[in-house]
């Protein structure tokens, strides 16, 4: 193993010199999903110059999906692994103890330790879930409710979902319907029936002062439903991501087309907290994180996400919900 990361380093530090960007590598990390190499760079290089060499750096490595990213003060080049060891929920739940009110699991960051995102913070409060087929999105979104039914009475947290996928008999299903508030919208004239309610709940509270059980809004496909509900629904979800957090509801949507066109409005509302999987492209990468340059699209899949919020970005490996 040692052998292969001083040659990797060296096959790095080879690419940069040969493309007038010397930087040399400092350290490196052997995690759960990728090797990471730490990059010192030289005085004149500049970050830019190392972030447009992906591709070759790609090339020289023989692999697709070399992503370069920042890691505090310095670059990172980050090589995917050939086997990546799963990650289930159970397992995570067991290995936590005192997990703080409406606080859900996510997965492991990429230095192992238990990645968790606290609904009742600023910085959470609502969560966009990016992804093409593949990604694990609709598995991420199923593992945060999931982990939060289970640590939850139906009486302090309830769930209302917008499934257009109809998918009614699945475990996810089953195991939240003593959660589940309404029964599920499957047509876009259930959902937009479903989110007046929503609404109408949420601003009734606005006028009350004793605590309410805090409720999350699962919309999965969530840009086929702005197509086919149009301004009907952009309004109604806005409403839900400006005015949820003071009266306890949170907005979760999952999406496979992260495109400006699509979903541009909603994020402008306020979804801060982005995670995002493998996408198409690299402006559906910066459309869905919110910043450029993320290299989402140079994700594995299969759960293989990063995690934005505050200008920060923490890759992860989601948990499985089985």
């Amino acid at each position: 193993m040692y052998r292969k990361l001083y040659q990797t380093a060296d096959q790095i530090e080879a690419v940069l010199r040969e493309r007038k960007a010397p930087a040399a590598v400092i350290g490196g990390r052997v995690l759960p999903g990728f090797i990471e190499m730490l990059l010192q760079l030289a005085p004149g290089t500049r970050v830019n110059q190392v972030k447009a060499l992906q591709a070759d750096l790609a090339l020289a490595l023989g692999n697709a999906n070399v992503r370069v990213t920042q890691q505090g003060s310095h670059l990172a080049v980050q090589i995917p692994r050939a086997a990546r060891s799963p990650v289930r929920l159970s397992a995570l739940l067991a290995s936590l103890k005192d997990i703080p009110p409406y606080t859900a699991v996510l997965g492991l960051a990429e230095d192992g330790a238990p990645l968790l995102a606290c609904l009742t913070s600023p910085e959470v409060a609502h969560i966009l879930i990016a992804g093409t087929t593949g990604s694990g999105k609709t598995s991420l979104a199923h593992t945060i409710l999931l982990s939060l039914c289970q640590h939850h009475r139906p009486s302090r947290f309830g769930l209302v979902i917008i499934d257009p996928k109809r998918s009614q008999e699945s475990p996810f299903v089953r195991a939240t319907e003593h959660h589940r508030l309404l029964d599920i919208a499957h047509t876009t004239e259930e959902a937009i029936a479903v989110l007046r309610r929503v609404v109408a709940v949420m601003e009734q509270r606005n006028t009350q002062l004793e605590p309410q059980p805090r409720v999350a809004v699962y919309v999965d496909e969530v840009a086929d439903l702005v197509q086919t509900g149009g301004s009907a629904v952009v309004d109604l979800l806005t409403r839900i991501a400006q005015r949820g957090r003071e009266a306890g509801v949170h907005l979760i949507a999952c999406t496979q087309k992260p495109s400006a066109k699509t979903v541009g409005s909603l994020l402008k509302a306020n979804l801060p907290l982005r995670l995002v999987g493998r996408v198409v492209s690299a402006e559906d990468a910066r459309v869905a994180t919110g910043i450029s340059g993320s290299g989402a699209e140079k994700l594995l899949g299969s759960g293989d996400f990063l995690a934005v919020t505050a200008g920060r970005v923490i890759r992860f490996q989601a948990a499985m919900p089985n």
